[in-house]
């Protein structure tokens, strides 16, 4: 069962800039860029008074108070704008919408961070960007977290789940209390599919799934403090992404206990692109033929959506759908949702998807 949300508003990301928007319970305009008188009257006080108390309990320590843009949930995450100049710009949906939160200790003036990374990958052979959010207290203890890993469709790059407001989102939520704090992981793709290419002419034959599970789960678990298990590692996608998330947590679940797909892809090696190889090939990462001929989904928690009105592929996920629920496979499964195959549609539940991810994940 999903946790519920405490929705009396909601933060709203335009192209304009940070919004709250009038909900159920009405709220007011905040504009990013203008502070609200209020907003200095009532929390001036309350930072200070927790400075005071924080000082009086531990007498034989100093620290000083975060300010209140270290501890503004949006200014790690903000960085993603500044990310890869020399790459094409990845077009920002009209609008990411954010949970309503009210700050909660320990996590609400905490530091967080979001680290633009590089690491050596042996099985592709080169240098790999990779984009990972830390969440808030990470560099003040010495806790380990779950990790969710998240693919990007094949249209975008490792910055495109950030773009969208996904590490906006957790960082709210984490500081609110609604889900645990968490390490967010977004791994470059390379237009590849994220599985083991077919050694045929006009595929370049590499790894990219193996790349996935044994390169980056391997260097972050090596670098930061994860829980190094399958119950406390998650891997989820948009699109194709979506599709290959599905591909490897069945074929690896000793690597990852919790799959999310996000509107995903069905496509099969119907000779389109090259490196899908021919069926025989495929069907070791195709989801459906996993799902009908192996039980590794039994070790697994499933998630799938798509929007209601999703014309390229609802239809597909929709027959996966009735064939999981023919095979008696357990899965969350959403299609209600207004929505086409859009940024648009993503960015509206990305705190749904994370509360789901939340409700998973076991922590320490």
């Amino acid at each position: 069962m999903m946790k519920q949300k405490n929705a009396r508003a909601r933060f709203v990301i335009s192209r304009r800039g940070l919004r709250a928007e009038k909900s159920r319970c009405g709220a007011n305009e905040i504009s990013r860029f203008a502070r609200n008188d209020r907003w200095q009257k009532w929390f001036l006080p309350i930072a200070l008074g927790l400075l005071a108390l924080f000082v009086i309990g531990c007498a034989a320590e100093t620290r000083v108070a975060p300010s209140p843009s270290a501890a503004t949930p949006t200014a790690p995450c903000d960085l993603v704008e500044e990310l890869a100049p020399e790459r094409p710009t990845i077009p920002r949906p009209n609008t990411i919408v954010l949970p309503v939160i009210t700050p909660q200790a320990p996590f609400a003036f905490a530091d967080s961070d979001l680290v633009d990374a590089r690491f050596f990958s042996p099985l592709i052979g080169k240098e790999m960007p990779v984009l990972i959010y830390l969440p808030p207290g990470y560099h003040g203890s010495t806790r380990r977290y779950p990790a969710l890993y998240m693919l990007s469709g094949f249209a975008g790059d490792y910055r495109e789940w950030a773009t969208y407001g996904l590490c906006h989102a957790l960082d709210a939520l984490i500081r609110g209390g609604q889900v645990q704090p968490l390490i967010l992981v977004m791994p470059e793709g390379e237009k590849s599919w994220w599985f083991n290419h077919a050694p045929v002419p006009g595929s370049d034959g590499k790894p990219w799934g193996d790349y996935v599970w044994r390169d980056v789960v391997g260097y972050v678990d090596a670098n930061y403090r994860t829980l190094p298990r399958r119950t406390s590692r998650a891997i989820g996608g948009l699109s194709s992404g979506g599709q290959s998330a599905l591909m490897l947590a069945l074929t690896r679940p000793e690597v990852f206990g919790v799959v999310g797909a996000h509107s995903p892809s069905t496509r099969g090696a119907d000779g389109s692109i090259p490196f899908f190889g021919d069926r025989e090939y495929f069907k070791q990462y195709d989801p459906v033929w996993l799902f009908q001929n192996t039980t590794t989904w039994k070790q697994l928690a499933i998630w799938m959506d798509i929007g209601a009105e999703d014309t390229q592929w609802g239809n597909a996920i929709k027959d996966l759908h009735a064939t999981l629920v023919k095979l008696n496979v357990p899965h969350d499964f959403q299609n209600s949702w207004r929505g086409i195959h859009d940024s648009n549609y993503w960015a509206e539940h990305l705190s749904d998807y994370l509360m789901w991810y939340d409700s998973k994940l076991q922590g320490e």
